[in-house]
């Protein structure tokens, strides 16, 4: 079953490149957790990119980019805050 553009769940019920044939994990997780990742601080992309806390204060993003570990392929990207965990856009049930 198809669930993404690069991505389905083959017949051993795992997450698969489509690409490469790469496993991720078991459909029920989360991909993110196991594809290779590149975090790039949002300062670092230009200003655009500021979410202010305070006046005095601002909080920046993180641009965080998921890639198939067997063939590199770029599968997401998700802006987020510092510290927060990846995002699950993708959940199944089996």
């Amino acid at each position: 079953m198809r669930i993404h553009e690069y991505l389905e769940i083959n017949e051993n019920k795992k997450i698969r490149c489509l690409k490469c044939g790469y496993e991720f994990c078991d459909a029920e997780k989360n991909y993110k957790d196991f594809a290779l990742k590149a975090e790039i601080p949002g300062k670092e992309l230009g200003s655009r990119f500021i979410q202010p806390r305070t006046e005095d204060e601002p909080q920046f993003v993180v641009y965080h980019e998921f890639y198939c570990p067997g063939c590199t392929t770029m599968l997401e990207v998700d802006v987020l805050s510092p510290g927060e965990p990846p995002l699950w856009d993708i959940q199944i049930k089996i």
